[in-house]
């Protein structure tokens, strides 16, 4: 027997002994199968006589050496098996691979397919269908673990419609090694259809990958519907695809613009930035952005601040489009950049064809705040369509240069010009603005517009560090009431209620009026109304029908307005002696979220273009004034269709920015469910129910909110988590469930809030409460643990939530009320005991 090359002389010895020993080729493979073997010199001698005599060798002495872990062993495999291409070494082949571990079986595998035995993919597949499941199991296994060049993809897909789970995600991966061919390419998309969520992201990245091209829309149908890893991948795909496609391909993805989730919108972002030509594509997407409703288009426009200063430029060029839509929606990016260089073209618009073109080309000029606008703007207050929009502005530029212009509009006969022109001069720092505001204080022809004048002097006073001289007789002649002699008597105590600052009325039979002032009752000097005196007067004030629904229901909701006292909100109602009322002092310009308190991150609802915003608290908490502050809000940020349904109609808005309507329960609408039903059909974008009175209206606010709306509406419930306990609860327990869920993924906000006195004189202060609906807040409200969310309330503060007692404390720390008010209000006293003295905590301990 020949030595093996490279052995010493040690070795030549063992050699001599192995020859001996090893009389055959049987024995040496036995040797090798079995052992045991000393060295791997041992081995290589084994395999040695093995190579140098394979005559009468057959697949069943070979196969077992291919499942070794020994290197060696499974080369002298492939060059024993070279000589063996017939389908019986693929039957040995499948009796061996049973039970070995799937590495070993797939480096197997790939040696018993670089053997290129013909007919082998028959073969498979025919036993494949044998009887015996073990012998289909080794089939799996061997076909599983052939390489992608062996061309058995078709059987490989035979075996994906009867896998399931994780077999069947595995088959996938395997077939994604394999080229695609077109019958590949056609089931691929079909899978990207499967309900399971991991096959389809599985054929969407082969897509992907192989096939980008050519499956580009299914791809694009298909992004807003995948896991985030998947939906990176998939951009990334993209991308390169739009870079062959050019600019056209833009029209096959903006269509996702108007998708609710962020993450897609910012998808189609991503894919754009990186083409070329961004300039043809910002035009396709402001000429897109036109066919989009009215809150998806404003979502897709605001997306488009990612192009950052690249988007000015073909942004100025499209404001001279002949399209008014088209200049309307590149107004609108045009005001996302506080950039110079629009300022010409945007002047330009201040006379187009169209009134909102030239009112939002004002409000633009105004953000800009560039001292080009100033003569523009001067000259476009003598267009009564954007007078209003001008006059404000001009107020925000603050150019001394437009004061002579806005103070002839103080003869403006249109009172929201004139209260928006005061409103202006609150931004311009000159000697004579105090003096102005004082005048308008006093002698404007309008109660509305004085009141207004003089809170603006106040503010500029304080601003400014000045005295306001005269301040009680100024206060005085701002607030009179002109009641005439021929009016209804009521109207004279309307007016000196609303001119002491009082917030109620109260007429009530052997007492004379009472007003609220704060927190406390004042009586007014006069004799006790008589049961007579108190229905004449009411009887003066009421209409025919307002009074036999008062006779039938012995109870009467409805709103009153006197022409130059205001609007008031009255209840009329029996008892033991007679007729009383109680008149509650609407102010006569919306408030806005500043002036009530609300925490300034509560700003942020205004970009919220669907959703559940809830306000709660006990009666005559003030839930009606924070709702109109919020409707405000809408109404100066938003260009939206908004319609409120009240019991009854208190503020009314003037126009702004807003289309608003406003129903009256009653009056313009049998109830709030009726009007909530209608209003789905009246393309609204905001819709404001004045109360959430029973399960069918919170559905239906439920549903609109679910639907593209934002919904505000009111509800009684003393806190927050009590609000949405109060929701579900008035559901039957079969319907919780499905309530809880829609709850979950639709709530914004809940606001609930009470009024304490304030340390000022005569004046109370909201406290609030903040509940947002965070994504741990949904889980709790969704699984059944709403015990949990005052917990999660007073953790989330940096999330811009707060309790009562935070609120409480800031208005001590603000000292906005004493201390001790804020004790008796708070959850939790003893977080308050440091803050009011000892004999206050002793007299509370007495009692």
């Amino acid at each position: 027997m020949t030595s093996a090359p490279n052995l010493s002389d040690s070795w030549l010895t063992y050699t001599v002994f192995v020859a001996l020993f090893t009389s055959s080729v049987q024995d040496a493979l036995k040797k090798l199968n079995r052992g045991p073997i000393s060295s791997s010199g041992e081995r290589d001698e084994l395999l040695q006589v093995v190579l140098e005599k394979p005559q009468g060798l057959k697949a069943r002495d070979v196969v077992w050496m291919l499942f070794r872990p020994d290197r060696a062993i499974r080369a002298a495999a492939v060059t024993l098996l070279g000589s063996m291409r017939d389908l019986g070494t693929v039957d040995v082949f499948l009796a061996e691979c049973r039970g070995k571990p799937e590495a070993a079986l797939r480096a197997a595998s790939g040696v018993l397919f670089g053997l290129n035995i013909r007919g082998i993919e028959e073969h498979l597949a025919l036993r494949l269908k044998d009887k015996e499941k073990q012998v289909q199991d080794a089939v799996r296994q061997v076909v599983f673990g052939a390489p992608p060049s062996s061309g058995l993809a078709p059987l490989l897909w035979s075996l994906v419609p009867a896998a399931g789970g994780r077999d069947r995600i595995a088959l996938l991966e395997r077939l994604a090694e394999y080229e695609i061919s077109p019958a590949s390419l056609k089931r691929w998309r079909t899978l990207a259809h499967d309900e399971d969520r991991q096959v389809r992201e599985s054929a969407l990245m082969v897509l992907a990958e192989k096939d980008c091209l050519a499956s580009v829309d299914l791809i694009v149908e298909e992004l807003p519907r995948v896991s985030y890893g998947t939906q990176q991948h998939l951009i990334e795909a993209l991308a390169e695809v739009a870079k062959s496609i050019g600019p056209d391909f833009a029209d096959r993805i903006l269509p996702l613009m108007a998708a609710g989730d962020a993450g897609t919108r910012s998808a189609v972002i991503k894919i754009l930035l990186g083409m070329d030509h961004q300039s043809e594509l910002v035009k396709r997407y402001i000429i897109f952005s036109k066919t989009l409703a009215g809150w998806a288009r404003d979502r897709a426009l605001d997306s488009m601040k990612e192009f950052g200063a690249g988007l000015v430029e073909p942004t100025i060029a499209l404001l001279a489009d002949p399209d008014e839509d088209v200049r309307g929606s590149a107004l609108v990016v045009a005001a996302f950049f506080d950039d110079p260089r629009i300022v010409p073209a945007t002047i330009g618009l201040l006379k187009d064809p169209d009134w909102w073109v030239r009112i939002t080309a004002a409000d633009t000029l105004g953000r800009i705040g560039d001292p080009r606008a100033v003569g523009p703007l001067v000259e476009a207050l003598e267009d009564t369509d954007a007078r209003w929009a001008a006059v404000e502005a001009l107020g925000r530029i603050g150019d001394a240069r437009s004061l002579q212009a806005l103070s002839r509009l103080l003869k403006d006969p249109a009172v929201e010009v004139r209260i928006e022109v005061l409103l202006a001069f609150r931004n311009f720092k000159h000697p004579k603005i105090l003096g102005v505001l004082k005048n308008v204080a006093a002698k404007d022809p309008h109660r509305m517009v004085r009141a207004r004048a003089l809170e603006i002097a106040e503010q500029v006073a304080e601003r400014d560090h000045m005295e306001l001289s005269d301040a009680d007789q100024l206060r005085t002649a701002a607030l009179r009431s002109e009641i005439g002699q021929d009016e209804p008597r009521l109207h004279t105590l309307l007016g000196g209620t609303r001119s002491q600052g009082a917030s109620d009325l109260h007429l009530a039979v052997a007492m004379p009026p009472v007003i609220r002032v704060a927190s406390d009752l004042v009586r007014i000097k006069g004799d006790p109304l008589t049961a007579e005196e108190t229905e004449s007067m009411l009887k003066e004030i009421l209409t025919e029908a307002q009074w036999e629904r008062l006779q039938q229901d012995q109870q009467l909701d409805f709103c009153y307005f006197v022409p130059r006292a205001g609007r008031y909100r009255g209840n009329v109602f029996f008892d033991q002696k007679g007729l009383n009322a109680v008149f509650r002092v609407i102010p006569e310009q919306p408030p806005t979220i500043t002036e009530i308190g609300l925490p300034a991150h509560l700003a942020e609802i205004a970009d919220y273009h669907q959703g559940l915003v809830i306000v709660c608290g006990p009666a005559g908490s003030g839930k009606s004034t924070t709702l109109a502050a919020l409707v405000n809000l809408f109404n100066e940020t938003r260009n939206d269709h908004i319609i409120t349904m009240e019991d009854p109609v208190e503020f009314v808005h003037p126009f702004k920015n807003c289309l608003i309507n406003q129903r009256e329960v009653g009056s313009h609408t049998e109830s709030f469910a009726r009007a909530l039903r209608a209003a789905l059909r009246e393309d609204p974008d905001v819709i404001v129910i004045g109360d959430l009175r029973d399960t069918e209206s919170v559905s239906l606010a439920l549903t609109a909110a679910e639907t593209g709306h934002i919904v505000l509406g009111t509800l009684n419930s003393t806190s927050a988590h009590k609000a949405i306990d109060r929701i579900i609860a008035s559901y039957d327990a079969d319907e919780q469930p499905q309530v809880r869920t829609s709850l979950a993924e639709s709530l914004k906000y809940v606001i609930a809030q009470r009024l304490l006195p304030s340390k000022g004189p005569e004046r109370q202060v909201a406290v609030f409460e903040i509940l947002k609906g965070t994504t741990g807040v949904c889980s709790m409200i969704r699984d059944e643990k709403t015990i949990q969310i005052p917990s999660a309330m007073q953790m989330g503060r940096t999330q811009g939530m707060q309790t009562f007692d935070d609120a409480l404390k800031d208005l001590v720390r603000t000292g906005l009320i004493d201390p001790e008010a804020a004790y008796m209000a708070a959850t939790i006293k003893e977080e308050f005991e440091d803050l009011v003295s000892t004999e206050f905590l002793e007299s509370q301990t007495f009692v």
